[in-house]
């Protein structure tokens, strides 16, 4: 019989650590978790830990960079974004972390216990910091051919591992072995994650907070939907037919993001949802609930939404009159209703989002800021539910609804 053979490290109760890892990766914790527990259980295990960094590109519309970064000393960890600026900036690039990144090294080890000078800055740091030994580790995610950040290399995309110690003799040669072996599934586990929270921002930022959550919690289905009560605010942009005609395009599209910003990004701010973006329009709503978000604080929030945007837009258009810029012009209305919120669409198309006469009533009621030469309209059921009282505008009468709507808008937008 063949004798079976253990080093001295495979002795120590390391081997667990796999097991803990799979678990937590299968699990529902937070990457920054998992890697201040990675680090809690080898520092149990007897490797002198001083600190752990797991890191990586992001495929994020803002963000260029994510680091999650755990300290033995505090046992304290931190999730770090770079934007997509800084990953451009000399400080980000000249570091291992780029170096593994754009040069598709799966290992580097740096000894910081001489004095010889060090490649970057972050060493120096480290040295100071009594770290000896530093350990970099790469491991990409096999689409090397493709460009994925502007102006950086192709590739890029991968999990980026550093470990170091303070231990005077560094880490041993079974540590360093262990490590390296333990990087795959620590890997695998940070891909999983990152997807996962990725998957979750994407859905936020193209379908909405609120929406995007329910569509994690697996309202998927065409025809998945509810009723709800909300507050509606749509918007729409004056004059962009004229804008797109006469601007160069690079010059139509910024006044276009100005104007999201203006409108949409308030909203936001507020705590709304933003549906979608139908050409230069904005459909949002206030979701209302009978605890947290209620009728009257929802009209509130519509409210102060409209009046930021409006602010916003004047102090925008002061710039844009000094660079000789058309101004941004828009209409909003506000409105009260229930609403069926869900998915509709083909079976290989879905679109989330409200439907129901509530939302014919609201774009209506935009239509009618033209008309009355104001910039906010209100429908009488928003102003009976607004915590202020509105200024009516009288009752008109408008395409697709039955009978006339009474309009109503903010004082300060009548006063002579």
């Amino acid at each position: 019989m063949t004798e079976i053979t253990t080093s001295q490290f495979d002795l120590l109760p390391l081997h667990g650590t796999n097991a803990w890892l799979v678990d937590q990766g299968v699990g529902d914790v937070g990457l920054a978790e998992i890697v201040r527990g990675l680090g809690q259980n080898l520092v149990e295990r007897g490797i002198a830990l001083h600190r752990i960094a797991v890191g990586g590109m992001l495929l994020h519309p803002v963000f260029g960079a994510r680091d999650v970064i755990w300290d033995a000393r505090s046992d304290h960890v931190k999730s770090e974004m770079a934007t997509r600026n800084i990953i451009h900036s000399e400080e980000f690039q000249n570091s291992p972390f780029f170096n593994a990144l754009s040069n598709g090294l799966p290992f580097e080890r740096y000894r910081l216990d001489g004095e010889e000078s060090l490649p970057f800055p972050i060493l120096d740091t480290l040295r100071d910091e009594g770290v000896t030994d530093y350990l970099v580790f790469y491991r990409d995610y096999g689409r090397r051919g493709l460009t994925l950040w502007e102006g950086l290399p192709q590739g890029l995309e991968g999990t980026v591992t550093s470990f170091s110690t303070r231990r005077l003799s560094g880490f041993t040669d079974e540590e360093v072995a262990y490590l390296t072996a333990l990087n795959g599934l620590l890997t695998l586990i940070v891909k999983t994650k990152t997807t996962q929270e990725l998957s979750m921002t994407l859905l936020e930022t193209y379908l909405g907070t609120y929406s995007g959550g329910h569509v994690m919690d697996g309202l998927v289905e065409r025809g998945d939907g509810r009723r709800i009560e909300c507050v509606i605010w749509q918007c729409d942009l004056r004059g962009s037919t004229a804008l797109a005609e006469t601007l160069p395009m690079e010059d139509y599209l910024a006044t276009l993001d100005a104007y999201f910003d203006c409108t949409a990004g308030v909203v936001l701010e507020h705590g709304g949802e933003v549906l979608k973006f139908i050409g230069d329009g904005v459909l949002a709503i206030f979701p209302v609930d009978t605890e947290t978000r209620r009728v009257e604080s929802m009209c509130r929030s519509a409210i102060s939404t409209a009046r930021e945007a409006l602010e916003r837009a004047a102090r925008m258009n002061t710039k844009r009159e000094g660079s000789n810029m058309p101004p941004i012009k828009f209409g909003m209305s506000l409105h009260v209703g229930e609403v069926v919120y869900g998915n509709v669409g083909t079976d290989r198309r879905l679109d989330f989002t409200v439907i129901g006469s509530a939302v014919n009533e609201a774009a209506r009621l935009e239509g009618l800021t033209k008309n009355l030469d104001v910039p906010v309209v209100a429908s009488a059921k928003f102003a009976d539910a607004a915590p202020e009282t509105l200024v009516t505008l009288g009752a008109h009468k408008v395409p697709g609804v039955s009978g006339e709507l009474e309009a109503f808008t903010l004082p300060e937008l009548t006063a002579s």
